[in-house]
């Protein structure tokens, strides 16, 4: 899939034809905040002098792995490889389940992190931080942070 960017910029993307795999008994999507949640994490941020920063994470589902067994046949496209079957390791745009291994991966990051659930909402994820908390709210690879210091947690 070709597309042109809104700043002119041209993005590639390889997407599989998820629409041609079963379908998958779990549940198959990644998390998203309520705005209410949302809401009251930049209400909590700014009662706690913290700074309130908006991010999204560029390519994010290439950075999970795919827990189905797939393969494609190289096209044209492929160049040398063309005709040669390719196992796919990445969960790709358009597979079923890449919104929850996506989902996964990231929530597997933020644990390491310090971070955890709330219990009301769980893509809204805070961490203790001395005399504050912390707030990460989650829409799929969209995030907002409440922090003192976002750019670390970014990093």
């Amino acid at each position: 899939m070709f597309a042109v960017k809104h700043d002119g910029r041209h993005k590639a993307r390889l997407v599989a034809d998820g629409h041609l795999t079963k379908e998958p008994v779990e549940s198959i999507y990644s998390g998203v905040v309520s705005i209410k949640h949302l809401r009251l994490a930049i209400f909590l941020g700014e009662l706690n002098g913290l700074n309130i920063w908006g991010a999204d994470i560029g390519n994010a589902y290439l950075e999970a792995v795919t827990q189905e067994k797939l393969y494609i046949v190289a096209g044209p496209e492929f160049k040398e490889l063309e005709g040669h079957i390719l196992i796919i390791y990445k969960a790709l745009y358009g597979l079923r389940t890449s919104g929850l291994r996506w989902y996964e991966r990231f929530t597997d990051c933020l644990r390491e992190m310090g971070f955890e659930p709330c219990k009301a909402e769980p893509e809204l994820w805070l961490r203790h931080a001395g005399d504050y908390y912390e707030y990460v709210a989650v829409y799929v690879d969209d995030l907002a942070f409440a922090s003192k210091d976002p750019q670390a947690i970014i990093d």
